[in-house]
């Protein structure tokens, strides 16, 4: 294998799958990535067995061939190379890859193609596109709800539902549950996956690095026990996470008895400065509602605070307490400028909208004092 090409653009695609696939593993040949040069396109690989990222571009490719080396010692000297000289890439029989740019010369020891974990073509079950800044919203808004504890496995992902009238996207470690609500997927059967977080993180940092068009989409394909996600000259592919997640349709509070419109700053603002005095005592914030007014107060063995919060309510007085980082999970993203609390009653969960907007819907469990 021969290549010819710049450092910037082998630095872009070496920080794509730097960032995207995890270093825990005791599998060595898992510390390498793998390179492919043939006909003019560079194709990068990494794994970690549970998701593998795949980028391409182009470059002058001498000869065809592939080869695997250690990404950190390979990055560490691509970022010691010259800036704005072009870079020679060269193995040998003997499985070394020859660096070269200006007066620099390296090499690196590393291992054949074959011994590297071939990644399986997924099966198309389903394909579909999503707008790209659509898809980011769905993620931000729902994935800080997701468990990451690894006892509880199925909840480390999202569930995506798509039903004869509806596309679900649900969230819940628990204690909290975040659900989004979108037209049907047109012309897309009818299925229920969990996606790991793990990869949807991922593609919300590709979004990132890619400025998306208002039109642009991100092309899905699923199968019965894998996903990938094709963005622009990368693709990421995961497997699904199996298993029954919740039933979060029955969590969602059938009635609305309490019910109160607050400005959604003025509660973040409060519960972010509350929090600071709920890091002891079971760390709560108590929110006691009387008429059109919210007393805001947490309590520690060092410190006090408490806050009167101006609202739109006229029933009877209660008190309601909760995690206040929840809270401000939500609130945080909440894109209105109001937002609507609804109690069926002070010891169920709190079921929390955007004003004027039922695509999001968000419960939080209160904390018993």
């Amino acid at each position: 294998m021969k290549i010819n090409i710049t450092k910037e653009k082998l630095s872009e695609g070496i920080q794509i799958i730097q960032s995207s696939v995890g270093g825990r593993t005791t599998l060595p040949i898992l510390f390498n990535f793998l390179i492919e040069a043939k006909d003019g396109t560079i194709k990068l690989t990494r794994t970690d067995m549970e998701m593998a990222i795949i980028h391409t571009f182009k470059a002058e490719v001498v000869d065809n061939g592939s080869i695997t080396v250690p990404l950190k010692d390979f990055s560490d000297i691509l970022k010691n190379l010259p800036s704005g000289k072009e870079i020679i890439l060269e193995s040998d029989e003997d499985n070394k890859l020859h660096i070269k740019s200006g007066r620099s010369k390296f090499w690196l020891i590393g291992t054949p193609k074959s011994e590297y974990p071939i990644i399986p073509e997924i099966e198309r079950n389903e394909s579909f596109s999503i707008k790209a800044i659509l898809l980011k919203e769905m993620i931000e808004k729902t994935i800080f709800s997701a468990s990451t504890q690894e006892t509880r496995y199925v909840l480390n992902g999202l569930l995506w539902n798509n039903t004869k009238d509806k596309f679900e996207v649900v969230s819940t470690d628990g204690r909290r549950l975040a659900l989004c609500i979108n037209p049907v997927l047109e012309g897309v059967k009818e299925f229920k996956i969990i996606v790991p977080s793990k990869i949807l993180n991922e593609v919300l940092k590709l979004i990132g690095l890619n400025k998306f068009k208002e039109d642009e989409v991100i092309d899905i394909t699923t199968s019965s026990n894998q996903i990938s996600f094709k963005i622009k000259e990368t693709i990421l592919i995961s497997r699904l996470i199996e298993g029954n997640f919740p039933n979060y349709e029955q969590v969602i509070p059938g009635k609305k008895n309490i019910t109160f419109l607050a400005e959604t700053s003025n509660i973040l603002s409060s519960t972010k400065s509350a929090s600071i005095c709920a890091s002891d005592l079971g760390g709560t914030v108590k929110y006691q509602l009387t008429e059109n007014n919210i007393l805001i107060t947490a309590n520690s063995s060092k410190m006090s605070f408490s806050d009167e919060v101006k609202i739109n309510y006229a029933g009877e007085d209660f008190e309601t307490s909760f995690n206040p980082q929840y809270l401000i999970d939500v609130l945080k993203n909440i894109d209105t400028d109001k937002v609507n609390f609804s109690f069926v009653n002070a010891t169920q969960p709190v079921l929390i909208e955007p004003e004027g907007n039922t695509k999001y819907k968000y419960i939080i469990m209160p904390v018993r004092v």
